[in-house]
């Protein structure tokens, strides 16, 4: 039996399911994907990510995937364009802050990028027993540069450096480079189509019935798991592939360790709006804003959808950007703020969509984001069999946490560890 239908869960259950054993999904949601949202209602044809969203190049079984469920992938980044930042209520192209800085922007940048490139070169301790803003603090950042990179840490991870491990920084370290002025950003690509056709895929290929919709678990033991409906649902081994505050919510008969249950996840909400026009290219910028306002960070999501129209992602993230998210008048305050960006916008400014992770009752947060000293605590307690449970989810993998590379990745090792499971049940035919 798999909890949860994401990407990791449903990785899980195809691995088993291919080995001959009978499994079943079952999802509290009424859809698949967990934290993968493709949100698409009212945009005309045009689609959007509230969740996972990017593909890197070292991204190897996101990219296996797409290609075995005939899925492209499509350029992430515009065109063409200028990255605006947003500081002191003054908007300027990243390169015309560093010019008004006499290069120092530029440098500090530099100094950030090689910061995080010799980070693999300590220990992993003395690194968890550091926040991220004391390496902030290290590269003599300008003002500016400090909100590019702080900005950085919050859309990636959802707190405050100061609330956030160095060691976290490990795994991210090629995202968390700034693309400084005359050098070019990392290509990563979306998949076309929408990112949830990953999830939809993998559903695809299990037996009918096998994913159970709209079936909240609420107790696990070693037969199996109940439901909120008071079923009993039988199993030899049971998979938990959701994330940890929710598997914190589920009664597990032995007790899970504390430390599976330990990992934190940021704050963060999505605001989705579609632009008649898409009228930034029309003055050479590519949708990319960095501000210090509550907005924190927004681009383009459309690059390479057809169309005059193009639909900005704004990610609101941390403390100020869950107060903003708060608000009964967010999309109002939102699309004011693009006007500020992009004059005209406001005019032009059509279908919206918000997702609030922080407060999605089966989520409640965005991706793994450690506190100082808790991943050495936790250590591979994430990874380990306890019992007849195994755990799955992106914040089990140590190569790609908070990402949908990470969930298949935990998913394949979580197959793995059931079918050794069930190979010493001795019987080839138990239920997974």
């Amino acid at each position: 039996m798999v909890v949860g239908a994401g990407l990791a869960g449903l990785a899980c259950a195809e691995r088993v399911a291919a080995a001959g054993h009978q499994v079943v999904v079952l999802e509290a949601r009424t859809r698949l994907g967990g934290r993968v949202l493709t949100v698409r209602a009212g945009f005309g044809g045009q689609h959007a990510e509230a969740g996972g969203e990017l593909v890197d190049a070292d991204h190897v079984e996101v990219r296996a995937l797409a290609a075995r469920l005939g899925l492209a992938l499509e350029p992430a980044a515009p065109p063409a364009g200028v990255t605006m930042v947003d500081a002191g209520g003054r908007l300027a192209p990243l390169e015309a802050w560093d010019q008004l800085s006499d290069g120092r922007l530029a440098a500090g940048l530099a100094r950030w990028d090689d910061a995080l490139d010799a980070l693999d070169r300590e220990r992993p301790g003395d690194l968890d027993d550091r926040h991220a803003a004391a390496l902030v603090d290290r590269c003599d950042l300008s003002a500016v540069g400090r909100l590019v990179v702080g900005r950085r840490l919050r859309t990636r991870f959802g707190v405050p450096p100061d609330e956030l491990s160095q060691l976290a920084l490990l795994p991210h370290r090629h995202a968390l480079r700034v693309a400084r002025p005359a050098r070019p950003a990392r290509p990563t690509w979306r998949v076309a189509g929408g990112a949830d056709g990953l999830a939809v895929g993998l559903a695809a290929s299990l037996a009918p019935g096998t994913v159970r919709l709209a079936t909240p678990v609420t107790a696990l033991d070693a037969g199996g798991a109940r439901t909120a409906a008071g079923e009993l649902v039988a199993a030899d081994v049971v998979v938990a592939a959701v994330p940890p505050p929710t598997l914190a919510r589920i009664d597990a008969t032995p007790a899970l360790p504390f430390e599976t249950l330990a990992a934190g996840l940021g704050l963060g909400a999505t605001v989705h709006v579609q632009v008649a026009r898409r009228l930034w290219r029309d003055v050479g910028r590519n949708g990319s804003v960095v501000s210090d306002r509550a907005h924190g960070e927004l681009w383009e999501a459309t690059a390479a959808q057809p169309g005059d129209a193009g639909i900005l992602t704004v990610r609101l993230s941390s403390n100020d950007g869950a107060a903003l998210a708060a608000l009964p008048d967010l999309t109002t305050r939102v699309v004011a703020e693009l006007e500020r960006s992009f004059p005209g916008a406001g005019g032009l400014a059509g279908a919206t969509a918000v997702t609030d992770w922080a407060n999605d009752e089966w989520s409640l947060g965005t991706v793994p984001a450690w506190t100082p000293g808790q991943l050495t605590w936790v250590g591979d307690a994430v990874r380990r069999v306890h019992g007849r449970v195994v755990l799955a989810g992106d914040h089990t993998d140590d190569v790609h946490p908070g990402t949908m590379e990470g969930a298949l990745r935990s998913g394949r090792r979580a197959a793995a560890q059931v079918l050794d499971l069930l190979r010493g049940a001795g019987d080839p035919g138990a239920g997974g």
